[in-house]
């Protein structure tokens, strides 16, 4: 064939090699852990981490609050159920999201927005 067709060719096939060896395994990768819960697990723990954080965090600052004006602050069963609530509805929140986000890794969703995107 022709130097221009040669070439492109070799583009072609320096590119799907790249894509092959660099993004393929993080593909699979994405895969496994969306189709195996591993994700989710993982999003899961950070939610009880930073709800325990946020729960001390607000404790300390009503704490510190208080004490300048020489009180202590009451325990407040309202706050505990508070917190819960917020985990529980957080936690809901990432389940549902997990399974959108499962449904639209098997599909390739946003496949063709990042094509457009790095295009331009």
């Amino acid at each position: 064939m022709g130097i221009a067709s040669d070439t492109y060719a070799e583009i072609t096939r320096n590119m799907y090699d790249d894509w092959l060896n660099r993004f393929y395994p993080k593909q699979v990768e994405l895969l496994q852990k969306s189709q195996s819960g591993q994700l989710l697990n993982e999003q899961l723990a950070r939610v009880d981490s930073n709800a325990n954080d946020a729960g001390a965090s607000a404790r300390l600052s009503e704490a510190n609050k208080m004490a300048r004006y020489g009180l202590t602050p009451e325990g407040d069963a309202h706050r505990n159920a508070k917190l819960s609530l917020a985990t529980v509805a957080a936690k809901n929140g990432l389940r549902d999201h997990e399974r959108d986000r499962s449904m639209q890794t098997l599909a390739g969703a946003g496949y063709a927005v990042k094509q457009n995107a790095s295009a331009q």
